[in-house]
């Protein structure tokens, strides 16, 4: 049941339709040019509370009945729920939920012959245009435009005139224009590198971006002729075909100027959406922007994804060094006892491992736990005598070390451990890398790694799809989690948009994206991706490993851990 994005002819009906519903609302109130914007940004506003929170102008909940007796309120009852963001509307099983944005819900749908030709959720039966009245009926009653009944899950509700004025308001709205960075022939994209990000990072991303969109521009070189010749069935299929345009986006000196840098970036080519992207330290400013200006900014790689609030138009792959935080402090919490000694944290300040070790602070006030910290503030890499010495002081101890590998050269013992060990050696496969699994050489087996990704072992077969793409393209693969990173989100923005069809809308691109990740072929270094509506973190999975009695090179799962 998607409706296509109706050309720009449609578009004067539309707002002339928003226009008149304004009017039979509150016609002593359209007084002026500037009275009639105010009122209408009000109506809009209301109208999109009500759409998205059950809530009404009064900021009383929205009441409705579903399946004729069953009462519900306030979000319970939100049109975004069912019909989503986009207001495209979704499926769930054999229940398919219409669309109903602007052009979806105010001209006639008439049965044509393309119709058996399209798949299910495009199939629907003729009815005549809505206008107020027949779309207050259907709001309060459940009855269509052509005096059909609703399907019984569609709630009926208990809305005034003016509150269903205020809704029709913003439905009409909803995918009423092209969205930025879309032309009649192609749809533009951004990625988003900062200066400090690493180098051969930017390199490995920009390689695969790059060859990923010539690749389909090349291959799909033919779309746009069957846009113009193809089958009259296939007319919204063929029709929605676009040339990718890259852009990369860079971005200078810290992140506080980053806001005016992208803003002036935006103003000069906006985008439909921003694809991957780098970045060292948090990327809270790029998130900021893009929820600001409703751009979605698919799968960044960063290490310090936005996770502690709500946001609609970001989504990560992993939760980052957050997400091992809280892995790290359930498998303290199911390790430490009461009398347990101290917890013994080694990092360098206004490092990655300083917001570690910040998080673990944070859940120490709630745990009781005795919690030391030893801050490297010397330039020089720590020595063998500083680690005996630190063990002998705090033996039995638990030590988090949030170090890079570089720092860990001479915690290696090769061959005899130290004399006096700590309890357990925490490390961070984030912070560390992949030598977390073999830096501690003799003391392994008290080695414990908090680790996003697929298990060493089973990496290799998570990356053959990648190799085998990379390899006519004659590209290395020595970035593993970046190269992988970008595959990834090229795949899945290329699938969605060609799911949208002619639905443009950066809010379905996004709903396509949570609906479809489940069933994603590729799944980059991850154990298992998925997305549910409004998630906005692809992997959940985050383990702690020790290393197996029987195979040097087999990490398990500790037991229990992230079972709290």
């Amino acid at each position: 049941m998607r409706a296509p994005l109706y050309p720009a002819c449609f578009r004067g009906p539309l707002r002339v339709l928003a226009l008149v519903a304004l009017a039979l609302a509150a016609p002593h109130y359209v007084e002026s040019a500037e009275t009639r914007a105010d009122f209408e940004a009000e109506q809009l506003q209301a109208g999109q509370e009500i759409y998205r929170l059950g809530r009404l102008p009064s900021g009383k909940r929205l009441v409705g009945l579903s399946h004729g007796d069953i009462p519900l309120s306030g979000s319970q009852v939100a049109c975004e729920n069912c019909h989503r963001r986009s207001g495209l509307g979704s499926s769930e099983g054999g229940n398919v939920v219409p669309p109903i944005t602007g052009p979806a819900l105010f001209f006639e749908r008439e049965p044509n012959q393309r119709l058996p030709f399209r798949s299910r959720s495009l199939r629907s039966r003729a009815r005549p245009a809505y206008d107020a009245r027949s779309l207050s009926r259907a709001i309060r009653s459940g009855i269509d435009s052509a005096g059909n009944p609703l399907d019984p899950l569609m709630p009926r509700y208990e809305m005034s005139n003016a509150e269903i004025e205020a809704l029709n308001t913003y439905l009409v709205s909803l995918s009423a224009d092209l969205p930025p960075g879309l032309t009649k022939t192609s749809i533009h994209f951004a990625t988003i590198v900062a200066e400090e990000a690493s180098p051969s990072d930017r390199e490995a991303m920009l390689e695969i971006l790059q060859a990923f969109v010539r690749d389909k521009n090349a291959n799909s070189r033919n779309e746009s002729g069957r846009r113009d010749r193809g089958a009259y069935y296939r007319d919204s299929r063929e029709r929605a075909y676009r040339k990718w345009v890259l852009h990369t986006w860079q971005l200078k000196g810290g992140s506080e100027s980053w806001p005016a840098q992208l803003e002036e970036l935006y103003r000069a080519q906006p985008v439909f959406a921003v694809l991957g992207g780098l970045g060292k330290g948090s990327w809270r400013p790029v998130h900021d922007f893009c929820e600001s200006k409703k751009i979605p900014c698919l799968f960044p790689i960063t290490d310090l994804p936005v996770t502690d609030e709500e946001g609609f138009y970001s989504i990560y792959i992993s939760g980052g060094l957050f997400r091992e935080a809280e892995s790290t402090i359930r498998y303290l919490g199911e390790r430490l006892p009461l009398d347990s000694p101290p917890i013994v944290q080694v990092y360098r300040p206004g490092t990655q491992g300083a917001i570690m070790a910040k998080r673990i602070h944070q859940a120490s006030i709630d745990e009781d736990w005795r919690v030391r910290d030893v801050l490297l503030e010397h330039p020089d890499t720590p020595s063998r005598e500083f680690w005996l010495e630190l063990f002998a002081k705090r033996e039995g101890s638990i030590f988090l070390v949030w170090l890079p590998a570089a720092e860990l050269a001479s915690l290696s013992f090769p061959v005899d451990p130290p004399p006096r060990m700590p309890e357990a050696l925490v490390l961070s496969e984030t912070i560390t890398g992949p030598e977390a699994f073999v830096v501690t050489g003799s003391m392994r087996n008290r080695t414990r790694v908090v680790s996003l990704l697929e298990r060493p072992a089973g990496r290799e077969r998570s990356l053959a799809r990648l190799k085998a793409w990379l390899s006519p393209r004659k590209i290395e693969l020595d970035r593993e989690r970046v190269q992988a990173d970008t595959y990834l989100s090229a795949t899945l923005v290329a699938s969605a948009t060609k799911h949208m069809r002619e639905n443009f809308s950066r809010e379905y691109l996004i709903e396509i994206i949570e609906h479809g990740m489940d069933n994603a072929v590729f799944r980059s270094v991850y154990p298992r991706l998925t997305l549910g509506p409004n998630q906005r973190i692809a992997s959940k999975s985050c383990f702690v490993l020790r290393p197996s009695e029987n195979d040097p090179s087999e990490w398990l799962p500790v037991e229990k851990v992230g079972k709290r």
